[in-house]
C-alpha cells in the first residue's frame, strides 16, 4: 500500500506541555504509547494478570465460548423471528430512530432480514447459499451494522492464539470475569492497553455483560426481562456507549417461534435476481496504522487513536468512520483524514473495523522529548493488515 501524506495538523500550546512534563519522568516511560483515556464504563481499572498456565488459559477460552455459544443461534432447529427496536445519535452518515426484524426459515439455507433507518431500508435474503438485497451494493449503515454485531458476533472466535489478561471485578454487586485479548501487549501497559478487546462475563451464568472491542466504545447487555429460546438468552436491552456518550440504545422487543412464516418472504424479488446478488456483512476487525511526522525526527513517544469506520466489501474504501477519543481534537481530526484517504483490504464483507491510528510524535532531535511544532504533515508508513482476524461469518450476522 502506497505512503499517503494528509493535510497539515495544527496542534496548540497546552498538549506540548502536557508532552514536555511526560518527558521529565523516569526513563521507564520512554518508548511507550500514552495510555487510553479514562472512561466510566471500563471495568478494568487495576492491572489485570497474564494468564500463562494452560489451565488457566483453558478455563478462560472455555468460558468466552460459553458467552460465545449464547449468542450463536444457527444451532435453532426451528424457524424464528426476531424483533427489534433501537435508537442511535452521534455524527454518522444516518442517526435516529430504527427498527430490524429477523426470519430464519432454516439457519443454513433460508433466512431474511430488514432494517430501516432514516431514509435507509436495507433488506438482505439469504436462499441455497446465495445472498439477494435491496439496492444491492447500497452500503449498510454503521449504526445498523454495529446493533447487528452486537447481537450476533461479539464473541471472538477461536481466541487459542491469542494473549489473555485477566481481572476479576464486581459489576452492580454481581462478581464478573473480565477477559482482555490481544496479539501482544506492551510492557509496563496500563489497565487497558490499546490493542485489547474486552470481554467481562457473569461466570455463574456465561452471559456477556460487557463487551469492548476498543477503547471508547463499550457495549451493555441487560437481560432484566429476557427469556430462555432454545438454550439462547438475548440481553433485553443493549447500550452502546461511545467516549461516555450513548451512541445506540436497542430493545429486543421478541424472539419466538414463527408458526405462519409467509414463504414469499424468503424469495427475492426479480429485481434483486437480476441485480445478481449482494453482499453481507462481517464480524469487527482491528488495523493497526502507524503514522510518523514526515519532515522531522521522531521522539519516542506514540499517541493513538481509534477510528471506528465501516469498510466497502469489494474495493475496502472506507463508507463511513467516528473517532472514538477526544484526547486532542486536532489528532482525531488528522485520524480520520488519513483514514479515510486509505484503502484496507476488501474481503468481500462490509467490515465494521477499529483503526489504531498510531501518531508518532515528532521531537526537535531523533529520540528526543516530544515537541509539536505547527504544521505538521503526516504519512502513513506502516499501514499493516489486520493485528486482530475474525473469519467472517456468512450467515449468523448475515
Amino acid at each position: 500500500m502506497k505512503q499517503v501524506t494528509r493535510p497539515v495538523l495544527r496542534l496548540y500550546p497546552g498538549v506540548i506541555s502536557l508532552f514536555f512534563l511526560a518527558s521529565l519522568c523516569a526513563p521507564a516511560m520512554l518508548a511507550q504509547t500514552a495510555p487510553p483515556p479514562s472512561d466510566s464504563h471500563e471495568m478494568v481499572t487495576r492491572q489485570p494478570r497474564i494468564l500463562s498456565k494452560p489451565a488457566e488459559r483453558s478455563a478462560a477460552i472455555d468460558l468466552l465460548e460459553r458467552a460465545r455459544q449464547n449468542y450463536y443461534l444457527r444451532d435453532i432447529d426451528t424457524p424464528y423471528t426476531l424483533k427489534a427496536s433501537f435508537t442511535t445519535n452521534g455524527t454518522s452518515q444516518f442517526e435516529g430512530e430504527g427498527t430490524m426484524d429477523e426470519y430464519e426459515a432454516s439457519a443454513q439455507s433460508q433466512w431474511r432480514w430488514v432494517a430501516q433507518l432514516q431514509d435507509s431500508l436495507i433488506i438482505r435474503i439469504g436462499t441455497d447459499g446465495h445472498v439477494y438485497g435491496t439496492n444491492a451494493s447500497e452500503p449498510v449503515p454503521l449504526r445498523v451494522q454495529m446493533l447487528r454485531s452486537a447481537l450476533h458476533w461479539p464473541i471472538v472466535r477461536r481466541a487459542g492464539g491469542s494473549m489473555i489478561r485477566e481481572a476479576e471485578v464486581e459489576h452492580d454487586g454481581v462478581p464478573v470475569t473480565c477477559l482482555l485479548l490481544s496479539g501482544s501487549v506492551p510492557q509496563n501497559p496500563a489497565p487497558r492497553s490499546w490493542v485489547e478487546s474486552e470481554y467481562c462475563i457473569d461466570p455463574a451464568t456465561g452471559r456477556l455483560e460487557m463487551w469492548s472491542d476498543a477503547p471508547g466504545i463499550y457495549v451493555l447487555y441487560d437481560y432484566n426481562g429476557s427469556q430462555e429460546f432454545h438454550g439462547h438468552t438475548l440481553p433485553r436491552q443493549i447500550s452502546i456507549f461511545e467516549e461516555g456518550r450513548l451512541a445506540l440504545h436497542a430493545q429486543v422487543e421478541s424472539l419466538e417461534h414463527a408458526r405462519e412464516l409467509d414463504p414469499s418472504l424468503l424469495k427475492p424479488t426479480p429485481e434483486m435476481t437480476e441485480a445478481g446478488g449482494s453482499f453481507t456483512l462481517s464480524g469487527p476487525e482491528r488495523f493497526p496504522m502507524r503514522v510518523d511526522p514526515s519532515d522531522g525526527p521522531t521522539s519516542t513517544y506514540f499517541q493513538s487513536v481509534i477510528v471506528h469506520a465501516t469498510l466497502d466489501a469489494q474495493d475496502g474504501s472506507v463508507l463511513d468512520a467516528e473517532t472514538l477519543q477526544n484526547t486532542d481534537p486536532n489528532l482525531s481530526r488528522a485520524a480520520m483524514e488519513l483514514v479515510k484517504s486509505t484503502t484496507f483490504p476488501p474481503s468481500g464483507f462490509q467490515q465494521e473495523a477499529f483503526i489504531n491510528v498510531q501518531f508518532h510524535m515528532p521531537a526537535m532531535e531523533e529520540g528526543g522529548p516530544p515537541l509539536f511544532h505547527s504544521p505538521v504533515p503526516w504519512v502513513i508508513v506502516e499501514p499493516r493488515r489486520k493485528a486482530t482476524t475474525r473469519k467472517p461469518i456468512p450467515h449468523a450476522g448475515n
